[in-house]
């Protein structure tokens, strides 16, 4: 697992209405909308409430987790425009992503090669999660941290699990043989901010 922990990134000149369309229900349990040319899938509180202890498995980083809310498809047109401009910006400067593989300015030559070695390492893990970005099964959980309310996205791809009626929870598919890939963070709707990046998994899947 790769993690870029309480990393914030805004992105300038975002437009967007004010009052985005409704989800609208699918035939199961989640809300799907509309995101760029992808469909996805809002959790809606009821669900994640139902859910808490699987899902509160699947969020990295420590956490004590207030609640849940169910955030609007505007909120999640947003959060998914802002993860991937941050993805984009990290493929060219990827220690935006990894400050605490940036190389120490003080540090001997040996040790700058290491890090300039895993910084480019992680630059081509973030050119093949920006090229098949659009390949990515989105799910959005609105969650309550310390009074405030952020959403985590949960994208998958290869998962065997149908993303429109159940949420893909990581724990219970995910194995390390380069079948699965995920790519997740917390978004904040106030700030529009990405938080708490992290890649599980390597691109490209085997076939």
């Amino acid at each position: 697992m790769r993690l870029a922990i309480l990393l914030s990134f805004a992105v300038c000149g975002l437009a967007f209405s004010a009052a985005g369309a409704s989800a609208s229900t699918t035939d199961g349990p989640l809300l799907r909308v509309v995101v760029g040319s992808q469909f996805a899938f809002i959790v809606p509180e009821s669900y994640a409430e139902a859910h808490k202890a699987d899902i509160m498995l699947t969020i990295p980083g420590v956490m004590k987790l207030d609640g849940f809310w169910t955030p609007t498809e505007l909120d999640v047109t947003v959060c998914d425009r802002v993860l991937r401009n941050l993805i984009q910006a990290a493929v060219k400067k990827p220690a935006l992503l990894f400050p605490d593989l940036a190389p120490n300015p003080d540090a001997k030559a040996a040790a700058k090669s290491e890090a300039n070695d895993q910084l480019e390492h992680e630059r081509h893990e973030l050119t093949d999660v920006s090229e098949n970005y659009d390949s990515y099964a989105r799910q959005y959980v609105g969650i309550i941290i310390a009074g405030q309310k952020l959403i985590f996205c949960n994208y998958s791809d290869g998962a065997q699990a149908d993303p429109s009626s159940d949420y893909i929870y990581i724990h219970k598919v995910f194995v390390d043989d380069g079948t699965v890939h995920f790519l997740l963070c917390r978004f904040n709707p106030d700030a529009k901010t990405c938080a708490n990046v992290s890649m599980i998994g390597s691109w490209p899947p085997v076939k």
